[in-house]
């Protein structure tokens, strides 16, 4: 199926692992331009290396893409060597994680900064393009607590805002629609990267189990009785980024495999 983005530049933050990197790996696949960028150059030269042997055309920028000097640089070095971005992936670490009675001022004003605010800086760095050229996708990876606050895991700050986030999200929505600019979100559900492996097999190991036992009693509850993998997000962005969604905008997809019950 034709997605209408072949030839399009894409820009991934966080795109050098997990999410991010699927996300980078599908748009190539589909014909992009793709840019990735990390705060690590390790990661980005290697994230490059593998993305290269697809063939096309991939760069990486290391730089803090939770700082507004730190996104002008990847956004300018993405114009500079393949052309401003006609696809923009907002996809950062969400913070420093606590319960909001042991986190103090400071973690959430990073939580402030690295979810709701490079976001923004992200927005006004790429939406300029996009508004000449009357087609643009932004699109956020954020995670189905926006839907329902977690309260197993402790993250309050994060809690807060990525659902200011969110709300930023739907007001882009509204001001870029008429330029034919999308900008919508995606929720993520329980994902198997590599850091959710971390974090699980911690978890598993205070219960006294195995990382694999405690995953196969987790996905026992769920309507899809399997873990989530990266592709599968890689997969709903694409769509949501392609000719096909043009029709979509404002709006947070759920990749959870049914595990959130609310209704809205």
């Amino acid at each position: 199926m034709d997605l209408g983005i072949r030839n399009k530049v894409a820009l991934v933050t966080g795109g050098t692992q997990g999410i991010g990197f699927a996300c980078a790996r599908t748009f190539l696949k589909e014909g992009c331009k793709v840019a990735v960028a990390s705060r690590t150059p390790a990661n980005v030269e290697a994230a490059v290396e593998q993305l290269g042997e697809l063939g096309g055309e991939v760069i990486g920028v290391a730089a803090d893409c939770t700082t507004k000097d730190g996104l002008k640089q990847v956004t300018a070095e993405t114009t500079e060597r393949l052309g401003a971005s006609d696809i923009a992936i907002f996809n950062v670490d969400s913070g420093t994680k606590g319960n909001f009675m042991e986190i103090d001022d400071e973690v959430m004003d990073r939580a402030n900064r690295n979810n709701l605010m490079a976001f923004g800086w992200l927005v006004r760095a790429v939406a300029p393009h996009m508004q000449e050229q009357g087609w643009g996708r932004i699109l956020t990876i954020g995670t189905n607590s926006v839907k329902e606050p977690h309260r197993e895991l402790a993250r309050a700050a994060q809690n807060a805002y990525r659902v200011g986030a969110l709300a930023l999200s739907k007001t882009l929505s509204a001001e870029l629609g008429p330029h034919g600019i999308t900008v919508n979100t995606l929720g993520t559900g329980a994902i198997e990267t590599d850091q959710f492996r971390r974090v699980f097999t911690k978890i598993a190991e205070e219960k006294g189990l195995t990382y694999e036992q405690h995953i196969a009693d987790r996905v026992s509850q769920w309507p899809v009785r399997r873990m989530g993998q990266p592709d599968d997000m890689a997969n709903a962005a694409a769509f949501l980024c392609s000719d096909l969604a043009s029709y979509i905008t404002g709006q947070v997809l759920l990749v959870d495999g049914g595990n959130i019950k609310s209704l809205q």
